[in-house]
């Protein structure tokens, strides 16, 4: 009987202390445990750079906001932080399928490149507005003779519905979809990290909103980390991780030259894009940032969707940067401006 009994309580005592430990190799599991126990020990984790980034999302009461910096060159996870005046579960969207907005843009000219058709120089002739939601692009291709030019990179910078909508019908399907699912939207888990979908595209209507990222494309925030690692790595991904003590793994997702364009084709947006507003302030940081941005109204959580996702060029790494935020009617704070204070704080904690 004591024997038994003895056998018992060395199961709790496993059971208690394995609760207590940094779970090892599941990004979010880690992510968890230093949000629970509010414990850093052993961790990648760039103190400075946490507190920092978790005041602005407090200071400015965002209905729900996420933050996460990663060392792309060797997977380190320097900050990564929630925020909800809602008051969300810690952890409830961090690791779920969003809509990916814009973002899914990068996937569409990773297609084009893939496919030899477009590089981030070329120069494009789109028929409708910009921002159009592409519900009467179609009709509209076929029956104007009115378009308009514009090169890849500005049409990433300025996140042009209509010049997207015009790479993908130049593409096949099948080559937007195979790029959507080496850059992991393929619903699987990686270390831990949720991976989305698409919605595969039934006709061209839906194909064009797919390519646009209107519609039909799902991400988590963790996702989109995974995605711009790849890129600023030189199309190999380190998996990121928080405790020192993961295994080191990397995956080769697409060519080095490949990569390399599709940086490039991020270059202006926060010169002369959707991300100017706030960079334009401080041009040594503009010049070093790759980014694309992506907005749009979803549910679950309920709100305005402001996607920031991108690279920053230091002088001693490259840095990937995921900002989420989700606002009501009345803005909060928009993902852009807590991008660039992000990158202030890396220079200032990092860098240095």
């Amino acid at each position: 009987m004591r024997k038994k009994s003895n056998i018992f309580f060395i199961f709790i005592f496993v059971l208690i202390t394995s609760c207590n430990r940094l779970p090892k190799d599941d990004l979010f599991k880690e992510y968890l445990y230093i949000k629970t126990h509010n414990d850093l020990e052993n961790t990648t984790i760039n103190e400075n750079i946490q507190k920092d980034v978790s005041l602005v999302l407090k200071n400015h009461k965002v209905p729900y906001g996420v933050v996460i910096v990663s060392d792309v060159r060797d997977g380190r996870i320097l900050a990564i932080e929630e925020y909800s005046r809602r008051g969300y579960d810690v952890g409830k969207y961090i690791n779920k399928p969003l809509q990916a907005a814009s973002i899914f843009k990068i996937v569409t000219f990773f297609a084009s490149l893939s496919s030899n058709l477009y590089n981030s120089r070329d120069t494009i002739k789109y028929y409708d507005r910009m921002y159009s939601e592409l519900g009467n692009y179609l009709k509209r291709r076929q029956s104007t003779k009115v378009y308009s030019k514009t090169t890849i990179k500005e049409a990433m910078a300025f996140s042009n519905n209509s010049a997207f909508a015009e790479i993908s019908l130049k593409l096949k399907k099948d080559k937007i979809i195979e790029s959507a699912k080496r850059l992991f939207f393929t619903g699987e888990k990686i270390r831990g990290i949720k991976t989305g979908f698409i919605e595969l595209p039934e006709d061209s209507s839906s194909l064009i909103k797919l390519a646009s990222g209107l519609e039909h494309s799902y991400m988590s925030p963790l996702h989109a980390l995974l995605i711009i690692m790849t890129v600023g790595n030189d199309g190999k991904l380190v998996l990121p991780y928080i405790n020192k003590n993961d295994s080191k793994k990397s995956l080769n997702v697409m060519k080095n030259f490949i990569a390399n364009e599709i940086m490039k084709s991020l270059s202006l947006t926060t010169r002369i894009g959707t991300a100017k507003k706030h960079f334009s302030k401080r041009p040594e940081i503009s010049s070093r940032t790759y980014a694309k941005t992506g907005s749009l109204y979803a549910n679950d959580p309920d709100g305005y969707y402001n996607w920031f996702v991108g690279i920053y060029d230091g002088d001693k790494s490259r840095y990937g940067i995921v900002v989420l935020t989700v606002n009501d009617p009345k803005w909060s704070v928009k993902a852009n401006y807590i991008a660039f204070k992000t990158i202030e704080f890396i220079k200032k904690y990092e860098e240095n």
